[in-house]
């Protein structure tokens, strides 16, 4: 099939030969109405023809400005895609220091019950001394006691023995 440009091209050409036809024959025969109606045809060509190229001129600029809008979607689109990734990086980030924060605060924790437990034991032990180095005090304060007991009886004895000797 023959492109539809062409045809309207062939046309407006055979019009503008038409009116120039009729333009010399209105000139020759000093027909005044011809001579106008070939200028007419040929002015009505060169409209077309002007028609045409606006009509193109008109198609470029709007083939231009899809493209510029196409090239504007995908720039924001751009943008819309790098807002995401950089969002999701510091979502990420924000997890990962999250995640480092709980394992310190558990290590932390752990670390204090080991310190709790060791100055709990520590006590503990120091209690165990205190209590063993208590007994053996008493133990030694009771030891000590029994010899004054038997100090003090030997000592009543004595008192008693003079006593007699003295009464007798």
């Amino acid at each position: 099939m023959a492109d539809p440009g062409e045809s309207s091209k062939a046309t407006r050409a055979g019009q503008r030969v038409a009116g120039a036809v009729k333009q010399a024959a209105g000139a020759i025969t000093d027909n005044q109405d011809l001579r106008a109606e070939g200028e007419l045809q040929q002015e009505k060509a060169d409209a077309a023809k002007q028609a045409k190229r606006a009509d193109e001129f008109a198609q470029q600029k709007r083939e231009e400005a899809e493209a510029r809008a196409q090239e504007e979607e995908l720039a924001v689109e751009r943008e819309r895609l790098a807002a995401q990734d950089a969002t999701a990086a510091r979502e990420e980030r924000a997890e990962r220091d999250r995640r480092a924060e709980e394992q310190q605060a558990a290590h932390d924790t752990a670390q204090r019950k080991q310190a709790t437990e060791q100055v709990a034991q520590a006590r503990e032990q120091e209690l165990r001394r205190d209590e063993a180095d208590a007994v053996r005090e008493r133990a030694a304060a009771e030891g000590r006691a029994q010899d004054e007991e038997v100090r003090a009886e030997q000592a009543r004895r004595e008192a008693r023995t003079i006593e007699n000797v003295e009464e007798s």
